[in-house]
């Protein structure tokens, strides 16, 4: 990196630090389970709603409570399962159409940070449809309002379920890049323990790995500035 182009990072990382308060920063509001979710889309009246997730979490019925729910009290729900470990613009796209086809008007991304991430890409297709994700890459690109957007969770420590980010890879050139924009927070955030509990033991110990790096990022002046300043909650072990 040139001189220059340092010093300009140097800049634009000052200013952003000074700019972050007066930034329309949130934290999403939190349940404490999946059974909360029902009487949220009643009153919000929505009626179908897409669940993006990936086989494994399928495959071990991690979904089958929350589906349950859902059956009870008649809300439709669609199913997209195929998301990868680091989802793709496929992915995205797939799941985009999907929630077209069905009249969704709810989003809920159920898994790790990879179905978290996708959702949140889907809803930023979804609201600015004839624009790429290419085209989002990058800070403060999004600006519209997303549809309502729910994380859950399945894993100790992605923190994808309060992060203004998703990165996806180029399904073609698998370059891959990050999304950051304040319409990206997930409006709630469903922390279910008995989902966590559900996972099998090998899948639970990996994942642990994840707040370990976390807490190295968490030292970053801005992120710590965020989580003094707005009070979120971020997982560690």
């Amino acid at each position: 990196m040139n001189k220059f182009k340092a010093a300009y990072c140097r800049i634009f990382q000052k200013c952003f630090k000074i700019a972050i308060p007066f930034m329309p920063y949130r934290c999403p509001e939190i349940f404490y389970s999946t059974s909360k979710l029902t009487g949220l889309f009643e009153k919000k009246n929505i009626n179908n709603v897409l669940i993006i997730t990936d086989e494994g979490i399928r495959k071990f019925g991690l979904l089958d409570r929350m589906i349950m729910h859902f059956e009870h009290h008649n809300i439709n729900y669609f199913i997209y399962d195929k998301t990868v470990a680091n989802p793709t613009t496929t992915n995205v796209e797939e799941a985009r159409q999907l929630y077209i086809d069905n009249n969704c008007s709810a989003i809920i991304g159920f898994g790790g940070g990879s179905s978290i991430d996708c959702a949140k890409a889907v809803g930023a297709r979804i609201a600015k449809p004839k624009q790429s994700l290419a085209k989002m890459k990058g800070i403060l690109k999004v600006h519209k309002k997303l549809p309502l957007l729910i994380a859950i969770p399945t894993t100790a420590g992605t923190g994808s379920e309060t992060t203004l980010a998703a990165v996806i890879t180029d399904a073609e050139t698998r370059h891959k890049y990050a999304i950051n924009d304040f319409p990206l927070i997930p409006a709630y955030a469903v922390l279910d323990p008995k989902v966590t509990v559900s996972l099998p033991p090998s899948l639970t110990s990996t994942t642990e790995y994840t707040p370990t790096g976390q807490r190295i990022i968490f030292k970053s002046p801005t992120i710590s500035y965020l989580h003094n300043r707005y009070g979120c909650t971020y997982p560690r072990s």
